[in-house]
């Protein structure tokens, strides 16, 4: 039946179970690994790599396999660092030294080498242990007992950490992921370790800003009002602390990702002990662990700190806003008086504005009743006529003024509650 639309990353997706294939092999071999790490990321590739014979790639090249040489060599390219893996038969007087052709190769690599280890891996011929190591080493059955790896973890002259791997009876399939755990115990292991240098300068600037924090709590709880110069150094820190923790989260992220990397290979390895011998697993976690645990107890005090820094200005925010509350409180009381002096001075020239309208009023009233009695009308009736004009018009002046005040408020027009 045809396939319906096909999402268009199904591919992609599908090919991650086989974008990195083991190497398998058998018999008496000598691996060879290094892992390299660039300043941004992963190295670039060498050119000459997908130019070898026999090659299969994935991934767009990023991973391979090619014919090197008089063995085969594998690369991956991951996040961070660059893997070049080299399988070649047992030498029959193997030295110290990788290859010349393998050292040529790595290299040509910009960047630099942060794990580099070789396996040795000898077959136990009909049933005859090989000679083993000295007692300074740690040793485990692996595999069920199929195989026995030893290993002291200490760099030999060349700059490689050893393994001795003794297979009983596993085949090359099985040899081949076997030792790749192996590999990728120690590249991982290596690669959280980075986070070692950012983990004591996080403990370093810690004390640093806890000393910058303690002096704004102090000075918070001292001042009596807030200021610039506070707010200031408050935002100040809070910068410094969120910018140092974004450069610190990233590479504790990722020593966390490693770490559960190693464990979980260890744990793959079914391990079972060797008469005499630490386990190898046994020795990881116990040199291993604490490194990750003080990274994690780094990472926890610098979170603390962010969150305190957190909290001191949210505390710092909250005394401001209830400093502009009082602000705004007295302002508005101060507003309030002096709309209510206002209020009475308008009603005091209110007062005056009516007596003046009223006294000129009145004047030009008794100039026009002057003007009558020269016509004839009896004086005193003149007299008694201004006198009675007072009230009538005093009353008149005083209603249109109060309605024109109430037009300008906008109040309603009703019933005169008391008077001015």
């Amino acid at each position: 039946m045809p396939m319906g639309s096909e999402h268009p990353l199904r591919r992609e997706l599908h090919d991650e179970l086989h974008a990195r294939p083991s190497l398998y092999f058998d018999g008496d071999t000598d691996v060879w690994h290094v892992a390299i790490v660039g300043d941004n990321g992963s190295p670039p590739l060498p050119v000459s790599l997908p130019g070898l014979e026999d090659v299969s790639t994935t991934h767009g090249g990023n991973h391979g396999i090619g014919r090197f040489g008089d063995g085969r060599l594998k690369w991956e390219a991951h996040t961070e660092f660059l893997t070049l893996t080299f399988v070649t038969p047992a030498a029959s007087a193997p030295g110290t030294h990788p290859p010349e052709a393998f050292q040529a190769c790595y290299r040509k690599i910009e960047g630099k080498v942060i794990a580099a280890v070789r396996v040795l891996v000898r077959d136990e011929k009909n049933g005859q242990a090989l000679e083993k190591p000295n007692l300074d080493y740690v040793a485990s059955e692996v595999g069920g007992g199929d195989a026995e790896v030893h290993t002291n973890f200490r760099l030999s002259d060349s700059g490689f950490v050893e393994f001795l791997f003794f297979n009983r009876n596993l085949n090359a399939y099985r040899t081949g992921r076997m030792v790749r755990r192996f590999l990728e115990i120690e590249t991982y292991r290596m690669m959280a370790m980075l986070a070692m240098p950012m983990a004591r300068e996080t403990i370093s600037q810690l004390s640093a800003f806890d000393q910058r924090l303690d002096l704004l709590i102090a000075h918070m709880q001292s001042a009596v009002k807030v200021d610039k110069a506070l707010l200031s150094e408050v935002t100040r820190l809070s910068s410094d602390v969120l910018n140092f923790s974004a450069l610190a989260r990233h590479r504790f992220g990722a020593t966390t990702a490693y770490a559960e990397i190693v464990a979980s290979r260890v744990s793959e390895l079914r391990e079972e002990r060797v008469e005499q011998r630490q386990r190898i697993g046994t020795f990881i976690r116990r040199r291993f662990q604490p490194a990750v645990r003080s990274v994690h107890a780094a990472e926890r005090r610098l979170d603390e700190l962010a969150e305190r820094v957190s909290l001191a200005g949210d505390l710092l925010r909250t005394t401001v806003q209830v400093q502009l509350e009082d602000q705004n409180a007295s302002l508005l009381t101060s507003m309030e008086e002096r709309a209510r002096i206002q209020v009475h001075i308008q009603q005091a020239v209110e007062g005056f504005s009516v007596i003046a309208i009223t006294y000129y009023t009145i004047g030009l009233a008794k100039i026009c009743l002057e003007s009558i009695s020269a016509l004839g009308v009896d004086p005193h009736v003149t007299k008694l006529a201004v006198l009675g004009a007072i009230p009538l018009v005093l009353f008149a002046v005083w209603t249109a003024v109060r309605h024109v005040r109430r037009s300008i408020a906008g109040t309603p027009h009703g019933p005169v509650a008391g008077g001015h």
